[in-house]
């Protein structure tokens, strides 16, 4: 019987070349299609980042100078019980309060120059001052212009306050320790004698509303800040309200006469009625 004869198949290695050139680039494609994706993506992502690192920093800055503010009107608030009671004070004649006992007389001059000190949190200004990243980040140099300046006010308004209330104190520890100097029976009277301590009571209504004044103007810039970084005022207030109490803030910007004329409101005088009527009898 004979044998069939088996042809094996012709191999084209030209279409194998062909198939493995195009098999190589549509490997590369895809790899390099995938190597731009994750590029893009990674991109997108640090965008997004530096996006909401930059919208942090601008509101924790922001927030930084409401407080700031905030602090500000308390401690004016709270020189409302030292204002009526110097005002008080200044109206008597000395020879009138020098009739009222001397333990009653020191309180009254203990409440008219018992100040407080400012403190603020500076940590969100140290952050923004020192690190390069966060101006680079930050991208906005109006933004970053505007609250150098704030942070410069609000450096000058602690320096200048808290140096006035070193002041004060210095000059009534200086009377208690050196009381022969004076003239007056007792303590208070010495104080109340003295030209210094008078013109600290004259002194704290016009302080007293210095720092009101400057409580509105910071927030007035600080609106200004709002604007040029984009974010609303009521987001600010809504960061900085998760840590402290609500407050208004001025639109206008502030005319400091406005707070310095203010008078002394009648009902804060009323707390020394019975005094009066005291030294009225005594007289």
């Amino acid at each position: 019987m004979a044998k069939i004869p088996i042809k094996p198949p012709k191999i084209n290695v030209h279409s194998l070349r062909g198939n493995f050139w195009k098999q190589l680039g549509m490997i590369v494609l895809a790899t390099t299609i995938s190597l731009l994706f994750t590029i893009v993506a990674a991109q997108l992502l640090e965008r997004h980042h530096r996006a909401k690192d930059r919208r942090l920093s601008a509101m924790m800055v922001m927030s930084n100078i409401e407080k700031f503010s905030r602090n500000l009107e308390e401690i004016s608030g709270y020189m409302a019980h030292n204002d009526s009671t110097a005002t008080w004070l200044l109206e008597k004649n000395t020879d009138e309060l020098e009739m009222l006992p001397e333990e009653e007389l020191d309180n009254l001059v203990s409440k008219a120059t018992n100040l407080l000190f400012l403190t603020y949190d500076k940590s969100a200004e140290s952050i923004f001052s020192n690190n390069i990243e966060t101006w680079k980040n930050m991208g906005n140099v109006e933004f970053i212009d505007r609250v150098g300046q704030c942070f410069s006010a609000m450096n000058m308004v602690e320096e200048r306050w808290n140096s006035w209330v070193t002041e004060v104190e210095g000059t009534m520890r200086y009377i208690k320790d050196h009381p022969d100097e004076y003239e007056g029976n007792n303590m208070p009277m010495k104080s109340i004698r003295s030209e210094k301590v008078r013109h600290t009571l004259q002194g704290i209504h016009y302080w007293r509303s210095w720092l009101s004044y400057m409580a509105a103007t910071m927030r007035y810039h600080n609106k200004h800040n709002m604007e040029s970084i984009g974010i609303t005022e009521q987001e600010v207030m809504e960061f900085t309200d998760n840590r402290e109490q609500k407050t208004e803030n001025m639109d206008e910007a502030p005319d400091f006469s406005n707070f310095y004329s203010a008078p002394i409101r009648p009902e804060d005088l009323s707390t020394f009625r019975e005094l009066d009527k005291r030294l009225d009898v005594l007289k």
